[in-house]
């Protein structure tokens, strides 16, 4: 039996019209050219892992660009988790696994996934719009089986959609007179080992050729999600302090001084000098007396402990429904006219973020808040800090979050396409309606032991592991740690500490506190098109055809977001029974962290919302969409109320030449595309500064701001007919990335409260924090001169060793900066603070200073660097099936490509998320009646952005390899049986700061099955 000729399996060799338009190869053509069995190209019968393997070495080796691509197996399906994961299979393509939620975002050749366009049936359209820069497409938002292949354009031509600096990521849905008539149905059952979590899935598809020249077809997809991540934050490490240890400057000096300078430590962003007068809170002069022949004895960088402790568990629940459609009618032989709509919408209200957050809280005066006893020896890291991996703790600050985090990602529309050819002329024009949307709701629910003079009763230990998460230990008393009372009276904390409720009046007197906060973020895209193209054939040398085309493209975004607080919750409703143990206690990190804290009380969140709610409006402001207040002061609030509109005209021309050179083959194209943008941003500025930490709906006006640009954009791309089995490819182009929306903050907000910074304070001086945030609303899309050269020899039928290069030139990146030797005008700007000095450390307000008090202005702003950033790799594929072996042997096959990349970027601005190394070895042994395929991953270290709450140096993501295996058998023609294994390897995902012994966040997902029964009719 040939999966070929199944119903509904391969389909027939018909180009996807919108993906001719767009000059991207398809893997839904190679596999009709596989099915059609007048198809003299290729002699050799491929089915399941063959067939996909095949398809995409014929539509590489049929190509003009550079691609990479893979289609579905013959059985409809992709044997993987999500469509990020199948993409991995490809050279140059890392999955991005600290997407939480199985986003499935990936990276293109080293770049962030915001640097990739991703399109369909190679055409722009809106998928879930994006809530952040740097993110990517989240691809887990559709359900695989509704595409018949992907194919990676690393080369695009002039015609070609722009927008894909790093390449374009083309999701394809094969038109309907391309299908072969019949239906499939197939049900899925995943397992999750982590919880022992299941979820089912079902996909039911059909196509029928009404006549000979009109067809239509049409696929749904339902999928349940519900799985689990667990995870170890190990969130900051701090330098000890005698205030953090409870010692006496002499104290402290003899127990620890020899780690610390004697003298002042020279300030640098990359410096860990710490002094033992930084340790005492005290100036150097004042430090003096206590400074001994210990004092930094043994070295200068301080010695360190982990100050924030995270236990952190996130269920994903909820569903994914996918479907697509079309029909296409061919009236005459010339003309074809081709419909195809799509829709996908991935609801996960039920999703919840469980976290035990412990946290070392030092007071001003030594000993009376969190006092930690470091116990064994510490251990020197490579960056020069000493660090204790282990201590012991008392009145450490203890608080249980419980968050409900509803997620829901939407995207649908229409991609519309005429063509009409002849001998001499193709005309084709497309038309594309689409939208998306994504919406992050948070709603978060503190109960918190907090650390207060006098003590709160918390004590225990903590060991690390260092970079061994299975040396992980920690311990907390009493039990429970966390807990509601019956018939508490709890207090607001009023319009200067908005989000706390406090159990005795205020927080001085009080002992425990509740904090309702979050953050509701949402932001739809819309996206229309309009193209036309003309090609003429000609016969002008080697010049074979002109092509042009205009291309007419309208994108809105609208973003809404805001974070929420407290005030008006009922508070009396709640009771005790709302608080339970964590019911994943028993299995947390699949027992592999070690011994963590079983003391860990979670929230019927659920239960506790409905309690609390409806609550009422503070001052006349509004209500979120879960029914609390909105906390206009935050900036969440004027940075994402606004809209980005772009209007974007497109024109270009391209000819396509042929000819022979020295007796080989020669062809491709050259042309360019001009590209201009109208770019409308409209926006909130706040008119009069927030009186509290609530502020008002009244305090702002609407700003717009416009900007304009253009470019032209060359390309030239040549493929070389070696031999008949030996292609040499080149290409030279340039592209442009649009800022991602949320980079933009066109208007500069100034907060100027000013808020104690503890951490730095000391007796005799008080230091406190104002902040900017600088407009950036003239920020220019960023662009790269790239070079291509790939060299494949397809050594035999559907075999395929291949060697490529490229290399980047990077301008304009958008970089995010904080640097206050940047960012301290002496003029102070129109700030409000006066007059500014940088001290070489901090940038202060002179005029808001004295003796006794120091003001920080804090700014942060995004610009587009001066300085280039060059990404440049090498990636080697090697692909082959052994079916000219005899017996057995032929059902073997196999492919093995690794990515060898590195980039150079402003010391200010590192490029994130590049690994050097990436390699996937694929083998299968596949026979007419099952087969087997055996998949292994590996990805080297890369770096990451320091973000959110998470402080300190940038992180670093430690390598990481993973198994998958799948298996098909077929019970007859009709009836497959499929079993899919992921990360047999049970591999975690390790975070970590400088050096792996400074352990950050490790992820533990577990292993996941999947059995699915497909049946054809």
């Amino acid at each position: 039996m040939s999966f070929k000729n199944r119903p509904g399996g391969a389909f027939r060799a018909v180009l996807l019209s919108a993906t001719v338009m767009a000059g991207l190869p398809s893997l839904a053509a190679a596999q009709a050219a596989a099915a059609n069995p007048t198809d003299t190209l290729e002699a050799v019968v491929v089915t399941g892992f063959k067939q996909s393997y095949a398809n995409a070495v014929r539509a590489k080796k049929t190509a003009i660009e550079i691609t990479d691509g893979i289609s579905s197996d013959g059985l409809g399906r992709f044997p993987d988790l999500n469509v990020g994961e199948a993409l991995q299979r490809i050279p140059g393509v890392q999955i991005n696994r600290e997407a939480e939620g199985r986003d499935a975002t990936i990276n293109l050749r080293g770049m962030p996934g915001e640097y990739a366009r991703t399109t369909l049936n190679g055409q722009s359209f809106a998928g879930p719009a994006l809530l952040r820069d740097n993110q990517g497409s989240p691809l887990g938002a559709f359900n695989s089986d509704i595409f018949s292949a992907f194919v990676i354009a690393k080369s695009p031509m002039a015609n070609t959609t722009s927008g894909g600096l790093s390449g374009n990521v083309d999701l394809q849905i094969a038109p309907a007179l391309s299908r072969k008539d019949g239906g499939f149905m197939k049900l899925s059952y995943e397992h999750n080992t982590l919880g022992d979590l299941n979820a089912p899935a079902a996909t039911v598809g059909y196509n029928k050729h009404l006549s000979d020249t009109l067809a239509l077809f049409g696929t749904l997809a339902y999928k349940k999600e519900n799985f689990r991540r667990d995870t170890v934050r190990l969130n900051s490490y701090e330098y000890l302090t005698s205030a953090m240890t409870g010692l006496t400057p002499t104290q402290f000096n003899a127990t620890y001084g020899q780690y610390f300078s004697a003298t002042a430590c020279p300030t640098s962003a990359t410096s860990y000098c710490r002094s033992l007068g930084q340790a005492l809170g005290l100036s150097q002069t004042a430090a003096t007396p206590f400074i001994t022949s210990n004092t930094g004895s043994t070295a200068t960088n301080g010695v360190w402990a982990n100050t924030q402790i995270r236990q952190y568990t996130r269920m994903n629940v909820g569903k994914v429904w996918s479907g697509s459609a079309g029909v296409e009618w061919r009236p005459n032989d010339n003309t074809k006219i081709g419909l195809i709509g799509f829709s996908t919408d991935r609801n996960l209200p039920d999703t919840v973020q469980y976290f035990l957050i412990n946290s070392v809280l030092p007071s001003a005066t030594p000993g009376a808040g969190t006092v930690v006893t470091p116990t064994g020896t510490p251990v020197k890291t490579n960056d020069g800090r000493y660090l204790y991996p282990s201590y012991t703790f008392s009145n450490m600050n203890g608080l249980s979050s419980t968050r409900l985090y509803s997620q829901r990602q939407k995207s649908d529309g229409v991609l519309g396409n005429v063509e009409w050819s002849n001998d001499d002329w193709r005309l084709a024009a497309a038309l594309t309606l689409s939208s998306g949307s994504n919406a992050s709701v948070e709603t978060e629910v503190d109960v918190a032991n907090y650390t207060r003079a006098g003590g709160n009763g918390i004590t225990g230990s903590l060991t690390t592991g260092l970079d061994d998460i299975g040396g992980f230990k920690y311990t907390t008393t009493p039990s429970p740690q966390n807990s509601i009372t019956n018939g508490q009276t709890w207090t607001w904390g009023g319009a200067s500490d908005p989000t706390a409720f406090y159990n005795n009046g205020t927080k001085a007197n009080s002992t425990n506190q509740i904090q309702i906060q979050g953050t509701e973020s949402f932001a739809k895209n819309e996206l229309n098109s309009a193209a036309f193209d003309a090609e003429r054939f000609v016969k002008f040398g080697p010049i074979k055809s002109l092509q042009a085309g205009v291309r007419l493209e309208r994108e809105k975004y609208v973003s809404t977001g805001y974070r929420i607080y407290a005030y008006g919750a009922q508070l009396n409703k709640i009771t005790s029974s709302m608080m339970v143990t964590a019911p994943f206690v028993e299995d947390f990190m699949g027992g592999t962290a070690g011994s963590p804290s079983a003391n860990w009380q979670v929230l019927n969140i659920h239960e506790f919302l409905d309690a609390v709610r409806p609550v009422t409006a503070y001052n006349g402001g509004g209500l979120s969409t879960k029914g609390f207040n909105i906390q206009y002061a935050d900036s969440s609030y004027y940075d994402k109320n606004f809209t980005n509109e772009n209007d974007v005209n497109q024109f270009y021309i391209q000819a396509k030449y042929d000819t022979e050179i020295f007796g080989h083959g020669v062809r491709g194209n050259f042309g360019g595309r001009y590209e201009d943008t109208k770019n409308t941003i409209t926006t909130l500025d706040r008119t009069t500064p927030p009186t509290d930490s609530i502020g008002s709906a009244t305090a702002f006006k609407t700003d717009e701001y416009k900007n304009k640009y253009h470019y032209f954009l060359p390309s030239a791309i040549f493929v070389a007919d070696v031999t008949d089995d030996l292609i040499l490819r080149g290409a030279y182009y340039k592209t442009y990335v649009r800022p991602h929306p949320r980079q933009y903050s066109p208007s500069t907000k100034v907060s100027p409260a000013q808020i104690l910074n503890n951490s730095l304070s000391s007796g005799s001086v008080s230091v406190y924090d104002v902040s900017v945030q600088i407009g950036n609303n003239k920020l220019r899309p960023y662009l790269a001169e790239s070079f291509d050269l790939s060299l494949e020899w397809y050594n035999r039928p559907n075999g395929l060793i291949s060697l490529a290069y490229f290399h980047k030139n990077i301008t304009g990146r958008v970089a995010s900066t904080s640097d206050p030797a940047i960012l301290c005008p002496s003029d102070g700007s129109t700030w409000g603070f006066g007059a500014l000095s940088w001290d070489g450390t901090y940038c202060n307000a002179t005029t808001l200073g004295s003796a006794a008090k120091t003001v920080h202005v804090n700014a942060s702003g995004a610009y587009n660097l001066d300085k280039p950033t060059t990404v440049e790799g090498v990636e080697f594929n090697i692909q082959q099936n052994l079916d000219f072996l005899p017996g057995f042997w032929k059902n073997f096959g196999g492919s093995f490509n690794y990515a060898y990349t590195k980039s150079k970027s402003p010391a200010i601005a590192p490029f994130p998320g590049i690994s050097k190394h990436n390699v996937n070895l694929i083998g299968y042994y596949e026979t007419p009646k099952y087969g087997v395929r055996a998949v292994y991953n590996y990805r080297s270290d890369y770096p990451l952005n320091a973000n959110g709450t998470y402080t300190g140096a940038a992180r670093s993501v430690k390598a990481r390899g993973q198994l998958d295996l799948s298996a098909s058998y077929n019970v007859n023609d009709n009836v497959t049986l499929s079993l899919d294994a992921y990360n047999l390897t049970n591999s975690k995902r390790f975070e970590y700061e400088n050096d792996t012994k400074v352990s950050r966040w490790v992820d533990y997902d577990g292993r996941t099955y999947t059995l699915t029964a497909r049946a054809t009719f």
